[in-house]
């Protein structure tokens, strides 16, 4: 499963850092847990940074749980050097993280090729 996370410059950065430095873990801190990971290292953590989606990490299907902090008692892992730049594609507001049903900028597999809202649909826009 995919997560989508809004972080700031310098956050996303630091996190860059982490994997330029070769360390192979890294962490981001978070309110609520995501119930829907897959096992090992299949889920890929999206980050959006200003506006736009910028790449991803890989993300371990495993959640720890710190009841010391409770404003984010949950911490996901994800390996900073695997960070996979993708093409810009504008991200929607929200706060948290999301899931995503498909990688930013495809559309959703839910998507109908008829519908004409969708780019590439085999159907004539009407607005």
């Amino acid at each position: 499963m995919d997560l989508g996370v809004v972080m700031g410059r310098e956050v996303l950065e630091d996190k860059l850092e982490h994997g330029r430095a070769a360390r192979s873990v890294a962490t981001w801190n978070t309110r609520r847990a995501p119930t829907r990971l897959t096992p090992g290292w299949t889920n890929r953590l999206f980050v959006a940074c200003a506006g736009w989606w910028r790449g991803s990490f890989a993300l371990s299907g495993d959640v720890y749980w710190n009841p010391r902090d409770p404003a984010a008692p949950y911490t996901l892992i994800f390996d900073p050097r695997r960070w996979t730049p993708i093409a810009a594609a504008r991200a929607p507001g929200f706060r948290g993280w999301r899931y995503l049903d498909a990688p930013p900028g495809v559309p959703p597999p839910s998507a109908r090729f008829d519908d004409p809202r969708v780019e590439g649909s085999t159907l004539p826009r009407t607005s």
